[in-house]
């Protein structure tokens, strides 16, 4: 009843009530008793004595000092942590007040010291004790120096985890005083040489890298990147200037470190943190470039000083600047990428130290999947410090602003053309020797093989970033059409909203297709006819080819559709046909003929497997019928692909009727090709009948072409192929078996695609019958005017020409009459001859 209902739930907040009451009594017990042992403990042993027991810590054996820092770290956390004996206290709500933060932040103030033990004790007190910190600050401080640094090592590591967790704490005040903490222990820490390969410097600021990336305080990074800036005044390479410090150039493997504080600066979400750490950068590379250009005149900077952050970690430098080209502020992107062409300039110059920096180098954070390249030992030196900047830059184009896109590319191809090809007095000796083995075959005298390296490892991979783009999969795009595609099944765009973009399915022109394949395509091809000249070798033809052939095989509609395009521009216009060998035309070929399938096509029934149980062969059905269903799946993801089939049509058909080109390509893959889009005519139509089975036809909403609709328009172009057999080659041509195989094919082909449409059973559009009737007649007519001779070679045309007989269609009747007639006449003419007889004008 509604009565007993209220009364339990009076029942339930009065128990919940009373168990507030008795927690608040726990908590407040545990507290008196922790605050009556802590007075208790001040009032027996005296502070100086607490005090010695910390100064003492560098007599501790090496185990014992390591438990000990344990144990300090712990009890420090449960101080900051406001633990008051058991774990989940309801001291974590603190708020730490400024004033109080400044009263606790000296390191060694003894004045304070009393307070920071005890002050916290008090019931109800909400403020962190630091006191514990402070004597761990001072403990690594004692220890730091009278320790090996392997043994401090050791416990550095547990140092380090507590100040970095406490300077990742939620109140500001607490984060500040461990980033402070740590700023003077990395002072002392840096005052000492490193040591050979042992990298402590590198693990003693690692913890500055956790920091900066996790700390959610503005003004503990401030106070970060401000620590950073400190230690390299101090402890950096200098300007070169003489006035050194005694500390110059003791900081070495922390570089790495603090490189990665500043870049991280350039992604954080905070603008002055952004333009903090890129104020650190530039001066640091103004520096490099300085020291770099008051060099020796061998080029190497450490005529000018021994070390330098250029030759020592040129690597890491780069990495810096990518992030903030990654970043997100397009001015502080622009900026990073002309650093970038500087340091270019320097290391094509040769005045970047290599022994150095080969010691070990960092790996680029921006680093492609599969990029990896083998090297030869001549160029190897030089290119593992190029990578990381053509690497960087090839990222660029990954990017979602189309400035930066544009710009890094445009950079990236600048960097090429000018350090990676030989100069003009290089070249010249080259091809006066003949060979390129002298020792300028480093990056920026000139290499083939790198330019091969950067091909597969840079550019290739950056046409990965369409594919990311997510209007690359499906959707309409009449610009992707050809002019004369004929629709009578979906479709066709409307010219007015085609121009204005209404028909583009919410594509944008800042698009990745539209705003940086066409420069990606341009620099590449450019590089490549570059290559020709100065190397006298097609090396890059293929590596372009093998660029379009990814393209090609994309996933995407679009990118497949451009790379048609471009391969058409590069073999018809940008080569001359005297460079293009027969292995390129068979490259091009066989790219043409793959992209003319259609993947996961199902075969056309259920394959029968002989002696096959009834369950093996149900098994086998259900196989079938699911690989149809992933192929419909498939074509409904993937339906911009669509527009493949009769692009590749049209790029087939303007090479085969481009009669400079059909001469230099030869019969051979002219026949190749056209017997290729037989293939493709014949899988379009087994697709068209899947789809059309599973699927209904397309509304009135616009949509990628129909394959008949494809079919159409590739019946089209190999109606002209096959007329050009027939009209333009010899006799032996004609009567070679590729040739009469691929003749009989086709026109078998267009034969009975004509009389199934024009049956009553298939269902055909007017428009479709009515070109299907025109090509026919074409291909008729081509025949009926061949000589005797060719009409003779065709002997399997007999049977094809019978079926048509009986059509409806009078001009097709007529000229299938007159061809039968002349192939009947010619038959019985041979036979005679072959008898030795004169035939009977009865015969005739």
């Amino acid at each position: 009843t509604p009565e007993s209902d209220d009364d339990a739930s009076d029942t339930s907040s009065e128990m919940s009530d009373w168990n507030d009451v008795h927690y608040l009594e726990e908590e407040m017990d545990k507290r008196m008793i922790d605050e009556a042992n802590a007075m208790f403990i001040h009032d027996t042993i005296p502070l100086d004595l607490v005090d010695s027991i910390f100064q003492r810590s560098t007599a501790l054996s090496r185990r014992s000092l390591k438990d000990f820092v344990y144990q300090l770290c712990r009890v420090s956390r449960m101080e900051i942590s406001g633990y008051g004996g058991h774990v989940g206290s309801d001291a974590n709500d603190i708020d730490l007040t400024n004033d109080h933060y400044m009263k606790h932040h000296t390191l060694a103030s003894s004045s304070n010291q009393h307070g920071a033990l005890f002050g916290c004790a008090g019931i109800g007190s909400t403020q962190p004790a630091i006191y514990s910190l402070e004597k761990l600050v001072e403990v690594t401080h004692f220890n730091m120096e009278s320790r090996p640094r392997l043994i401090f090592a050791d416990i550095w590591g547990t140092i380090s985890t507590h100040l970095t967790s406490t300077a990742l704490h939620e109140e500001a005040a607490v984060a500040m005083y461990a980033v402070d903490s740590l700023r003077q222990l990395s002072l002392q820490f840096l005052n000492r040489e490193e040591l050979g390969v042992f990298e402590f410097q590198r693990r003693f600021l690692k913890s500055l890298e956790t920091i900066m990336g996790r700390s959610t305080h503005v003004s503990v990074k401030e106070l970060l990147l401000s620590s950073v800036e400190q230690l390299i005044s101090i402890y950096g390479f200098g300007d070169g200037s003489g006035n050194s410090n005694g500390h110059q150039g003791t900081l070495r493997s922390g570089w790495r470190s603090i490189l990665i504080v500043i870049g991280t600066a350039g992604l954080d979400k905070n603008d002055s943190i952004a333009l903090q750490g890129f104020k650190l950068l530039t001066g640091q590379i103004e520096q490099c470039l300085s020291v770099a250009n008051e060099a020796g005149e061998d080029g190497d900077v450490s005529v000018k000083q021994p070390g330098s952050l250029l030759s020592e970690y040129f690597v890491d430098l780069v990495n810096t600047l990518l992030l903030y080209i990654s970043g997100p502020r397009q001015d502080l992107s622009t900026k990073s990428i002309d650093s970038l062409v500087q340091m270019s300039d320097v290391l094509a110059e040769g005045k970047v130290k290599l022994s150095s920096t080969r010691r070990k180098s960092a790996t680029s954070p921006v680093a492609l999947p599969g990029s990896a390249v083998e090297t030869s030992d001549v160029s190897n030196d030089k290119l593992e410090l190029w990578w990381p900047m053509l690497l960087g830059l090839s990222q660029t184009m990954g990017d979602r602003r189309p400035e930066v896109r544009v710009k890094g590319l445009g950079t990236l191809m600048s960097i090429i053309n000018k350090h990676f090809f030989p100069s003009t007095s290089c070249h010249a000796k080259l091809c006066a020797n003949g060979d390129s083995g002298e020792s300028n075959s480093s990056p920026q005298h000139g290499d083939l093989q790198t330019l091969q390296l950067i091909f597969r490892g840079i550019l290739v991979p950056a046409l990965e970033f369409e594919e990311m783009d997510g209007n690359s999969t499906s959707g309409f795009a009449p610009e992707l059409l050809p002019s004369k595609l004929v629709h009578f099944i979906t479709v066709a765009p409307i010219p007015e909203a085609d121009a204005s973009g209404a028909n583009d399915g919410g594509k944008g022109e800042q698009d990745w297709i539209d705003t940086t394949f066409e420069y990606l395509m341009d620099g590449c091809i450019s590089i490549c006819l570059r290559s020709l000249v100065a190397f006298n070798s097609d090396s890059l033809v293929e590596e372009v080819l093998a660029m379009l052939n990814s393209c090609l095989l994309s996933d995407s509609g679009h990118l497949a559709v451009k790379g048609l395009r471009r391969l058409q521009q590069f073999v018809s216009q940008d080569l001359e046909l005297k460079d293009i060998s027969d292995d390129t035309w068979a490259t091009v070929s066989h790219m043409l003929f793959r992209v003319l399938s259609i993947r996961g096509l199902p075969p056309l029934s259920v394959l029968e497997k002989e002696g096959a149980t009834e369950e093996q062969q149900k098994y086998m059905e259900q196989e079938y019928d699911e690989t149809m269903n992933e192929f419909i799946r498939e074509q409904r993801f993937f339906s911009n692909r669509r527009y493949i089939g009769c692009n590749a049509a049209m790029v087939i058909g303007s090479l085969l009727t481009n009669k400079l080109i059909e001469e230099t390509m030869g019969v051979h893959w002219y026949i190749f090709l056209t017997s290729g889009l037989g293939k493709g005519i014949k899988d379009w139509e087994r697709a068209a009948e899947i789809l059309d089975s599973k699927t209904a036809r397309p509304d009135t909403k616009p949509s990628p072409p129909h394959y008949l609709e494809n079919v159409l328009y590739a019946r089209r172009w190999m109606t002209k192929f096959l007329l050009s057999l027939l009209t333009q080659r010899d006799l032996s041509t004609l009567e070679s078996a590729p040739c009469q195989r691929v003749l009989k094919e086709e026109t078998e082909s267009l034969l009975r695609a004509f009389l199934a449409k024009g049956s009553a059973d298939e269902h055909c559009s007017a428009i479709e019958m009515r070109n299907i009737s025109g090509m026919v007649i074409d291909i008729l007519e081509c025949f009926n005017s061949l000589g005797d001779d060719k009409l003779s070679a065709m002997k399997w045309l007999s049977p094809l020409l019978s079926a048509c007989i009986q059509t409806n269609n009078g001009t097709i009747r007529t000229s299938v009459q007159i061809l039968l007639t002349r192939m009947l006449k010619g038959a019985n003419q041979t036979s005679s001859m072959a008898n030795g007889n004169v035939p009977s004008e009865e015969a005739s």
